[in-house]
């Protein structure tokens, strides 16, 4: 009778665990941290060096330049549009790539665990 309750209990734990899952909607490769660093930095920079004007210009050179830093350092990420159980959408930045749409995925925090393969 104790082995009947213990199967009964893992096999509920198991199956709730992958009716709980969040599944992957989409995955595309994502450079905006470092777009907004470098525009930022570009932004302030023009700013000193030539007003309103500079300013713009400066932020969208600087936008694209970090975008680019940030893809010759090998630090681009994914952006996972991940949706839950009850229908709402979330987005989720990482360095974690070898994630597919339809996927099942558990989140903690700002990490994503594949539940299948």
């Amino acid at each position: 009778m104790k082995n009947l309750v213990a199967l009964v209990t893992c096999a509920t734990l198991l199956t709730t665990s992958l009716a709980g899952a969040d599944e992957v909607v989409s995955a595309r490769e994502d450079r905006v941290v470092g777009g907004g660093f470098g525009g930022l930095s570009g932004f302030m920079l023009g700013a000193a060096a030539g007003g309103p004007i500079g300013a713009l210009i400066g932020g969208g050179l600087g936008y694209l330049a970090g975008q680019g830093v940030q893809e010759a350092a090998g630090l681009e990420q994914t952006l996972y549009v991940i949706e839950k159980d009850d229908g709402s959408r979330a987005r989720l930045r990482t360095s974690n790539n070898d994630l597919v749409a339809g996927q099942q995925v558990q989140r903690e925090g700002g990490e994503l665990t594949a539940l299948n393969r």
